[in-house]
């Protein structure tokens, strides 16, 4: 079974350790796998702003954990499953985080 564990940080880099298929979660074994969010070019208080924001959370769910889709196995498929949602949900906190900053700042 892939293991995959879910760092973010405030800056919208986040990355997914995980080990190979079937081997016990080992640091030597880990690939880190990061993607980028950038939000500087955007008015969060605005839909156009907020949507862009949540197309670019997809793409680097996407390019960090990977899709449960073609011929895996049901453990890799419930590994990707939790590792996209652990992104996706740390991202959006991540994000609610800096828009409070930006609007306390004011």
């Amino acid at each position: 079974m892939t293991t995959k564990t879910f760092l973010f940080a405030a800056t919208f880099a986040f990355a997914a350790i995980s080990a190979p298929a079937f081997a016990a979660p080992a640091a030597d074994d880990a690939t880190i796998n990061v993607a980028v969010v950038r939000t500087a070019d955007l008015n969060l208080a605005s839909d156009e702003g907020r949507s862009t924001l949540m197309g670019r959370i997809a793409g680097a769910v996407n390019r960090v954990c990977g899709t449960a889709t073609g011929t895996i196995s049901l453990e890799e498929r419930i590994a990707i499953n939790a590792c996209r949602a652990k992104a996706r949900n740390a991202a959006l906190a991540a994000a609610r985080a800096q828009n409070d900053q930006v609007l306390a700042q004011r």
